[in-house]
């Protein structure tokens, strides 16, 4: 009898409690038509799911776990994912972060829009994956670091990946792809870094031959654009070739947080919802107008050295203008390096230590 009772008032608060809009728990019993298929596993109390479909969730706020593949102990990887489902139907926007391991701006970004969005607020489905490369994050390296090292492998160069028959990194990719990440996206932001040692300002590569791609990178705000037909393997690409209208957004330095950017790319997704309709509002137009190119140049050490970089982050240039200076261990002059061309500063190398073929700066024209 004390049991039923129990039972019965955990019922009634769990109810209010979910009432309030936190964080729906799943079913006991899952398939496609509850809108994700479970594995059976808990960790820390969000449930494992094999596959999602955001369209069969109930409006609310969920986590889930995805199982995206194997550790050679045996083990799961778990990808965290986030989604905020509102009352109303519209677009599904779809944001990742980390598909590159040590790129972690993106994760900030991901988890502050979700605590400033309420599933009330939306016309459509908000789904975040704040930390796609598992492997690459426990290694903090940007690649698909497989066991002890032994693969070394760029994810973004990877996508769609396989369902059967490839290797690790292609068969993670391939179960993020087909179970968690094509089929619950209409739109998709895919938000990384500059390399480590090097920094991007906020920076947008879009497709231009896709007029929604351009609509987004213009709506995020960013001090720079790239028109770009996109890159075999990269995520990006994967969803435009998929129909799925997607951007890459570039936040910055790798291996650490900037608030400042963060909070910069945070306003522009927003941005961005109120542009398609996702959030209700008025459409921000920027300031200052972002700098497009269509080109860009890398200039690259020829020898090792310690570098002083003569420019920054957005700076105009002229072709031939003394930008680089690397020096020897005893601080003499060994080379400088002049802008290729006219245009403006994309990337530098914060890191001094520049290794002969590194690049020390990158200017779009």
């Amino acid at each position: 009898m004390l049991r039923k009772l129990l039972q019965s008032m955990f019922a009634v608060l769990l109810g209010q409690y979910l009432s309030l809009g936190s964080i729906a728990l799943p079913q006991s019993e899952t398939g496609p038509d509850a809108g994700y298929v479970a594995t059976g596993d808990v960790q820390a109390g969000i449930a494992v799911i094999r596959s999602l479909d955001v369209d069969n969730l109930p409006a609310g706020r969920f986590h889930f776990y995805f199982h995206a593949g194997w550790k050679a102990t045996g083990q799961k990887f778990y990808v965290p994912v986030m989604v905020l489902k509102g009352e109303k139907p519209g677009k599904r926007l779809m944001i990742t972060a980390a598909v590159h391991g040590d790129e972690l701006n993106g994760i900030a970004v991901i988890h502050q829009l979700f605590a400033q969005v309420a599933p009330n607020d939306l016309t459509g489905t908000l789904i975040g994956v704040p930390g796609i490369n598992q492997p690459g994050l426990q290694a903090g390296n940007r690649h698909y670091v497989g066991s002890g090292g032994s693969t070394m492998v760029d994810p973004n160069r990877q996508f769609p990946g396989k369902k059967t028959g490839g290797d690790a990194a292609s068969l993670y990719v391939g179960n993020l792809w087909y179970h968690l990440l094509k089929d619950n996206a209409d739109l998709a932001i895919d938000l990384h870094t500059q390399t480590r040692g090097t920094a991007y300002p906020l920076f947008v590569f879009a497709d231009f031959s896709n007029s929604t791609a351009q609509q987004m990178a213009y709506g995020l705000l960013p001090d720079m654009i790239k028109q770009d037909p996109g890159q075999k393997g990269t995520l990006e690409t994967a969803f435009v070739s998929a129909g799925i209208p997607a951007v890459t957004f570039e936040l910055g330095e790798a291996g650490r947080w900037q608030q400042t950017t963060i909070s910069r790319a945070v306003d522009g997704i927003l941005n961005v919802m109120r542009q398609q309709k996702v959030i209700a509002g008025p459409v921000v137009k920027p300031l200052v107008a972002p700098y497009v190119g269509k080109h860009y140049t890398n200039v690259y050490s020829r020898e090792g050295g310690m570098v002083h970089i003569h420019v920054a982050l957005k700076d105009s240039v002229k072709k031939g203008q003394h930008i680089a200076t690397m020096v020897d261990p005893f601080g003499q002059e060994v080379r400088r390096y002049f802008a290729p061309h006219d245009g403006r500063v994309l990337a530098v190398a914060i890191d001094p230590l520049r290794e002969a073929g590194a690049m020390l700066v990158r200017v779009l024209r």
